[in-house]
């Protein structure tokens, strides 16, 4: 059966509550939820405000258990979020803010993403909202002035706009300084369990390179705690990363000075310890990296130009104790094909990097050739151009940071913000 949409249901948009007391009096409960259950579950939110009745029978955990198992076979829909700063290459000096996205979510295409819905959003600014960690189909943001004095976090959902405030965090950090993991309960549809962890630059004063500071909110003790990591080896005291993290096995991954991948694990924190994962001796350090995962595997990526070729790279992580890598591919992207009529020749010497990994099929990342997404088919050997940042060609872009949701067939619910 193909997907219903809610104005496929027998009422009129008219007399919305004498059509549904009739329909109640004709289909038994069991009926409704059989024909509710197919719905998007956007339309199914929508569908609660119907009648009282309808927001009982569609707000019962029974409902929501049938509407996961009727769903739960269908491949998950992904949004890229690409964050990135932009700025005219003459004229301008300042730099601005924005965010684009590449997404699967029939709601997205249609509406596009934005996040005026959350309090701290100020159109005006250059600098309104910064997005620095995501879990699920959940984004973690901030306010770049608000975040310099009070460390102020919102989790939100973007497609049901919802979102929730978490008390100020402890110190003052500068954004781009601050590395940021968030994972919630893999086992509900409802944020009411959650962690936050904020792991601050390192400070160049502090002689013993080994350890670190981490702070953490965590949503049963509803406040932030520190906690001393120990390394097991010393970071230079250039603390250089994409603050995003990459959650694999529940633990949270990032990439420092393009050499190690520190892992710390969010529920193991009172141990006071973390895992240092040393990058593939072959990669070239002076290159920008890309870490991501596919199919619960961490992976590596980049890309590499000369003169005559430009190769792209990506090693897989195979063993996790040892840290043993795999070299999954290594390919010319100029063997490779556009699907439009364009020429890998068009975009020169200009920016050339990878983002992320397509989440499930493992021969697919999505690159960025200047302010264009391009999504890279390894095993088709093609590029296909999927968005553009900028139409502007004038304006030079640089990464601030890629999040990749998932979207569950039913999203993930926030309560009423936090006292």
């Amino acid at each position: 059966m193909g997907e219903l949409s809610l104005a496929q249901l027998p009422f009129t948009s008219n007399s919305t509550i004498s059509a549904s007391v009739s329909i109640n009096n004709v289909l038994n409960d069991s009926l409704l939820v059989e024909i509710l259950q197919r719905l998007p579950s956007i339309s199914v939110l929508r569908a609660k405000s119907v009648c009282k009745h309808w927001f009982s029978l569609l707000s019962d955990p029974c409902f929501l258990q049938s509407f996961v198992r009727f769903h739960d076979h269908h491949a998950l829909p992904f949004t890229l979020v690409y964050e990135f700063h932009f700025w005219h290459r003459c004229l301008s000096d300042h730099l601005h803010h924005n965010f684009h996205m590449v997404s699967e979510h029939k709601k997205f295409q249609l509406q596009g993403f934005h996040l005026g819905f959350l309090p701290c959003f100020r159109p005006w600014e250059s600098h309104p909202i910064w997005v620095v960690a995501c879990h699920k189909d959940l984004l973690v943001c901030c306010h770049l002035k608000m975040s310099l004095l009070q460390g102020v976090y919102y989790i939100c959902n973007p497609l049901t706009k919802q979102w929730l405030n978490l008390p100020p965090s402890p110190g003052h950090h500068r954004v781009a300084d601050t590395a940021i993991g968030f994972i919630t309960c893999e086992k509900s549809v409802s944020l009411n369990s959650f962690k936050l962890v904020q792991v601050p630059k390192l400070d160049s004063c502090v002689s013993n390179g080994n350890c670190f500071e981490v702070n953490v909110f965590s949503s049963e003790v509803g406040e932030w705690r520190n906690f001393k990591i120990s390394s097991p080896q010393s970071f230079t005291r250039t603390w250089q990363f994409r603050p995003e993290s990459i959650t694999v096995n529940n633990k949270f991954h990032w990439l420092v000075n393009s050499s190690n991948i520190v892992v710390v694990d969010p529920f193991e924190l009172a141990e006071g310890s973390c895992r240092v994962i040393e990058l593939p001796a072959e990669l070239n350090l002076d290159i920008g990296i890309c870490l991501g995962f596919c199919q619960d595997y961490l992976r590596v990526c980049q890309i590499s130009r000369g003169w005559s070729n430009c190769l792209l790279v990506v090693w897989k992580l195979l063993d996790y104790v040892t840290g043993n890598w795999d070299l999954e591919y290594e390919t010319s992207l100029k063997e490779m094909a556009f699907f439009e009529n364009v020429s890998l020749h068009k975009f020169g010497f200009s920016t050339m990097e990878a983002l992320a990994f397509h989440p499930v099929d493992f021969g697919i990342l999505y690159l960025r050739f200047n302010n264009q997404i391009v999504m890279c088919d390894v095993g088709r050997k093609t590029l296909e151009v999927v968005s553009e940042c900028l139409q502007d060609s004038s304006f030079s872009v640089g990464t601030c940071g890629v999040f990749l949701l998932m979207h569950p067939c039913w999203p993930s619910l926030i309560p009423s913000p936090l006292s």
